[in-house]
């Protein structure tokens, strides 16, 4: 067995959406490039139709695919840019061209419903008043009369469909930041709209419909789309079902009278059905999306996409026994790297959790700190930390409070403390594995991205433990943040504080903590990052310069929130490698 390299990385097919017909005897998948291509707005992706055994019957390839669902005959349905295309097992695509940007594609009634966004077409003069012209995301059906709007000046987010309506998460603002104060919503086939819940200063998502029964899933989240938290049943009423667990539910799935969940428990993994309590199956690892881990089932049959720390990802089928695709079988020549959770207890008594990935306790340590915060770290076989070991070095990957994999408790711990005891659950953890022997070094790094380059970015202001810092897309000063990301309301809630106190924000930005910086750091961000604006890095590369720290700043064209494009993900991971390895 060979090392895993960056290369490996990025021939990496990843698993977005799996979905089951009706009768069970048909999967499909729409599975992605680990990349973008140059100048490429969106990934290479393809739409797979398989029977029972994974046997592929037919297979789509495209750019940007996404909203995956069968048809009431049984064709894979899926969106495409303005189009809606139908896959049937002959292998021949019918599409159906909408002129609107197709958001979510499913059916009520028989007929085809989408959301989706007008876009308008601007002349030589178009300024445009700021937040005041943005679009709303619609709700449309499909009929014999062409297409019909169901809904206006209401922002469709997500939604399940069930006998004879829908149920949305919406906002009565289009703008990305409104996703944190979105209500649930019944909406009938005249487009008649019915307020049903509100969660207050808490975020849903996964939203599912059987019947006159929904469930979603809730807690304080920090990333529309990333989503984890307690199960609530709305039947007639709204109930917590799973109130007090220290699991965290990643997915959902009414079928029947069973309430189908995806459970993660410090990422173990198990789909349980909480009507009777019974576990169908569990495994060491990660479900895919790593971001919102879902499966599906139909007929008895389940459909997940997961990695092992041993091995690659693939889609596995569990009925009488378990089966597996074979979409990254090319993998199967690098080496598995060994993985554990290690659990420690914080300077204040909180028992936290993370995971330890060693092959000699003598090598360097990189701690790598998720973004979110409501996200986790995990041991798959391998992703954007493994690779590491590769190299030449040991990682840690420490799960703070605010993380996923303990319940809803856990995972809204640090609200109003950003930066806090969760800064101090890392260093507790470091210093956990040298009194345990798990590590035997002083070479330790630390790295990470959004919130983790936050946190990275925290580090040269409140430690000099670390011999450097690379530090990706990050918050230097949450006054600036507030002011110019998109995501207004998540600071606000996040911080849980009035950002025009200024107290608190100037208290957790690393920009205005009183310390004399001695560690090196790599920042590294992309030009059009919407969510944490590259001005955030600008400010602190200029103040750690004055300051006469040693810092460089590395600037990506083209990327957002996070590298996509193949060169910048090679270059991104030559100069960590190269970075910590020069201040050995």
């Amino acid at each position: 067995m060979r090392d895993q390299t960056f290369e490996d990385l990025l021939g990496l097919r990843i698993i977005d959406e799996v979905r089951l017909s009706k009768d069970g005897d048909l999967i499909g998948a729409i599975v992605s490039e680990n990349f973008r291509d140059y100048r490429k707005k969106e990934q290479r992706k393809e739409v797979y139709l398989f029977d029972r055994n994974f046997k592929i019957i037919a297979k789509y390839e495209g750019y940007g695919l996404h909203s995956l669902c069968f048809t009431p005959a049984g064709s894979v349905l899926f969106a495409e840019g303005k189009d809606i295309v139908s896959l049937k097992g002959d292998g021949l695509p019918l599409k159906y061209s909408t002129g609107i940007k197709v958001n979510s594609v499913s059916f009520l009634g028989g007929k085809i419903i989408f959301t989706g966004e007008k876009e308008d077409k601007k002349g030589s003069d178009d300024a445009y008043f700021f937040e005041e012209e943005d679009r709303f995301t619609d709700l449309y059906r499909i009929d014999e009369s062409g297409i019909v709007r169901l809904t206006q000046d209401l922002q469709i987010w997500e939604f399940a469909s069930a006998d004879d309506a829908v149920y949305a998460i919406a906002s009565d603002c289009p703008q990305e930041s409104c996703w944190y104060k979105s209500k649930v919503f019944r909406i009938t086939a005249d487009g008649k709209q019915e307020l049903i819940y509100d969660p207050g200063r808490r975020q849903i998502g996964k939203i599912t419909a059987h019947g006159t029964r929904i469930a979603f899933l809730e807690s304080v989240m920090s990333d529309r789309g990333v989503i984890s938290g307690d199960v609530i049943l709305y039947d007639g009423s709204i109930r917590n079902i799973t109130d007090g667990s220290n699991i965290s539910y990643s997915h959902v799935v009414l079928q029947g009278d069973s309430i189908y969940v995806l459970g993660n428990d410090k990422t173990t993994f198990s789909i349980m059905d909480l009507s009777n309590k019974r576990e169908i199956w569990s495994g060491f690892g990660i479900v895919y999306p790593a971001y919102s881990p879902s499966f599906d089932t139909a007929n008895g049959s389940f459909v997940v996409p997961f990695s092992p720390p041993t091995d690659p990802p693939e889609i596995y089928r569990i009925d009488d026994g378990i089966s597996k695709s074979s979409l990254n079988s090319h993998l199967a020549d690098i080496a598995a790297y060994p993985a554990e959770i290690v659990e420690w207890r914080s300077s204040d008594g909180e028992d936290i959790y993370g995971i330890l990935r060693v092959r000699n306790p003598e090598d360097p340590l990189i701690v790598y700190v998720h973004g979110g915060p409501t996200s986790f770290s995990y041991a798959s076989f391998i992703d954007r930390t493994s690779i590491y070991l590769g190299y030449g070095f040991s990682v840690f990957a420490p799960n703070y409070r605010g993380s996923v994999g303990k319940g809803r408790r856990f995972a809204e711990l640090n609200v109003g403390d950003l930066g806090g005891m969760d800064f101090e659950d890392i260093l507790s953890g470091i210093d956990h594995l040298k009194r345990s022997g798990k590590i035997r070094t002083e070479r330790i790094y630390i790295t990470g991205g959004s919130y983790g380059g936050y946190m990275s970015a925290l580090a040269v202001m409140k430690t000099d433990i670390f011999k450097a810092s690379v530090s990706l897309f990050g918050i230097s000063d949450w006054i600036s943040f507030h002011g110019t990301s998109n995501l207004y309301l998540w600071d606000r809630l996040h911080m849980d504080a009035d950002p025009w106190d200024f107290d608190k924000y100037d208290r957790y930005s690393p920009i205005r903590i009183k310390h004399d910086p001695k560690t090196p750091i790599l920042l590294m961000h992309g030009i059009r990052d919407p969510y944490v604006p590259i001005g955030q890095y600008y400010e602190f590369y200029r103040f750690l310069k004055e300051k006469g720290c040693e810092v460089r700043m590395l600037v990506f064209p083209r990327e957002g929130h996070g590298f996509t494009e193949k060169d910048h993900i090679k270059r991104q991971y030559l100069e960590t490698i190269k970075f910590m390895k020069d201040h050995s």
